[in-house]
């Protein structure tokens, strides 16, 4: 009985420790990262050049277009489909009318 109470508390201090805040692995990984990355800020090799600059922002423009081009294009197929819908229900629609008067005139005669 005093072991499995012992391995129980051992194991509850265990649990408790990986869990609390800052006492995790990746939380030291965060660190040296962040340390790291300021480093490299200033280095030569980490500096954009105009050039690239600007292929960077023609590259996020040429994204942007895309994806409204995509958008333009679903919204377009979306409408066909709904027109479609809409003249076969004006079709069906139609025929029930010729229907009901062919009924209608035959009732009459």
């Amino acid at each position: 009985m005093k072991n499995k109470i012992a391995a129980l508390l051992l194991t509850s201090f265990v649990i408790t420790g990986c869990s609390a805040p800052g006492g995790s692995v990746g939380d030291l990984a965060i660190g040296s990262d962040s340390a790291a990355i300021k480093a490299g800020r200033n280095r030569e090799s980490a500096q954009l050049s105009r050039a690239e600059l600007e292929q960077h922002r023609r590259q996020r423009t040429n994204v942007s277009e895309e994806l409204a081009l995509e958008r333009e294009k679903r919204q377009d197929k979306r409408d066909q489909v709904n027109g479609a819908m809409g003249t076969a229900a004006n079709a069906v629609g139609l025929i029930g009318g010729i229907a009901g008067t062919a009924a209608l005139i035959k009732a009459w005669f």
